[in-house]
């Protein structure tokens, strides 16, 4: 056997690879962070793979099939939303959105200042008002009716004798009234809707105002609070369904074509490389190394990395190619 196979058969050998990764390993977690690669060829490599990411239509089929899968699993699962966010995650979550928050008043308005709110608003004030109306109305079947009533039997008591070419006279007061009655009626309808056109703009201008008032910030966080413990509540199912209807298909080609857009963009490498630069500039002469170690995961990593190093070296070592290579050392 030559000197070549000699050494090749002791590379593939138990253990050597082993060895092997794990000096690759611990040179790799004892550099600096900014020694282990320049600003530039890390934002290169971003921007290369995001390119490539959204090149075609591989990406975007594969995201397509992938939420067929989880929107048909989601569409069967009963369970309520909140056994699928953590407990641990719930409570940060909860005093997020507990903490006390005057927002402005104007972005508030601003947002609610749109015709679907206006829409909303009016037909809100439109029947609190007709409501209302009726209320008062049922109470001796509106003024004007019970005035009608009274002027019918007095209209039999004095005229119900005379007929004939003047008809029933008893009941002109009746119908008289009633016709008053209408006109009022109509005229009432014509006012709420003047009066609704000009107080819908009013109206959202108090919302904005209430959401955005100091005194009201607890009411807006148990408001918040209130929202999320209904999400929590219902089933997947449920908001599965609600997901469904505002077409999350498109949302996939949003995000594909705001990527392909990013990646045209001539400074993209620049932009990125600048702001990489400025991290491992802040990292300083800090290695990965130290930050696992001071999170207490530095043995884990370690171990499980070297194990990936050389499995990977392991596939390569293993190749006719290599082993052409490696005897092309020796001659």
């Amino acid at each position: 056997m030559s000197d070549a196979e000699r050494a090749l058969a002791k590379l593939r050998g138990p253990g050597t690879l082993e060895e092997l990764a794990a000096i690759v390993v611990d040179q790799t977690t004892a550099t600096p962070l900014r020694d282990i690669a320049t600003p530039q060829w890390i934002a290169g490599q971003l921007v290369a793979a995001i390119e490539a990411t959204v090149r075609g239509d591989m990406a975007r089929d594969w995201l397509l099939a992938r939420m067929d899968v989880e929107r048909a699993r989601w569409s069967q699962d009963e369970r309520p939303v909140g056994d699928l966010l953590a407990e641990e995650a719930q409570k940060p979550l909860r005093e997020l959105l507990s903490k006390p928050y005057q927002p402005n008043q104007e972005l508030v308005f601003a947002i609610l200042d749109q015709p679907a709110f206006h829409d909303l608003m009016r037909v809100v004030l439109s029947q609190a008002i007709t409501r209302f109306r009726g209320r008062l109305r049922n109470v001796d079947d509106g003024l004007l009716g019970g005035l009608g009533q009274k002027a019918a039997k007095r209209g039999r008591g004095l005229l119900g004798g005379l007929r004939g070419s003047l008809g029933d006279v008893s009941g002109v007061a009746e119908n008289l009234v009633g016709a008053v009655r209408d006109e009022v009626e109509t005229a009432f309808e014509q006012r709420v809707q003047q009066y609704v056109r000009g107080a819908t703009s009013d109206a959202l201008r108090n919302v904005a105002t209430w959401a955005g008032d100091a005194d009201h910030t607890e009411a807006m966080a148990g408001l918040r609070l209130g929202i999320l413990d209904v999400i929590l509540q219902r089933p997947v199912s449920e908001l599965a369904a609600e997901v469904e209807q505002m077409g999350p298909d498109v949302a996939v080609d949003v995000v594909i074509e705001a990527l392909r857009s990013a990646v045209e963009a001539p400074d993209l490498v620049e932009r990125i490389e600048g702001r990489v630069a400025a991290a491992l500039e802040e990292a300083g002469d800090g290695t990965l190394g130290a930050w696992l170690e001071d999170v207490g995961l530095a043995e884990v990593w370690s171990q499980s990395t070297t194990e990936l190093v050389a499995s990977r070296l392991r596939a390569v070592v293993d190749t006719p190619r290599f082993a052409a290579w490696w005897r092309g050392l020796f001659e």
